[in-house]
């Protein structure tokens, strides 16, 4: 009983847990291209 609890556990959290991440990732990716790419690019200071 406790193996199938376990697996129905993980098919039910694995894509949600999946998206989380991905889209965590994602808005990381976003933000520091954002505030520290786009600015050195255009040429301004970027401050640390």
């Amino acid at each position: 009983m406790n193996v199938v609890a376990g697996e129905l556990w993980f098919w039910w959290i694995a894509p949600i847990l999946t998206v989380a991440v991905v889209l965590t990732v994602l808005a990381l990716s976003g933000g520091y291209v954002r505030q520290v790419l786009i600015p050195r690019i255009k040429g301004r200071r970027v401050e640390e």
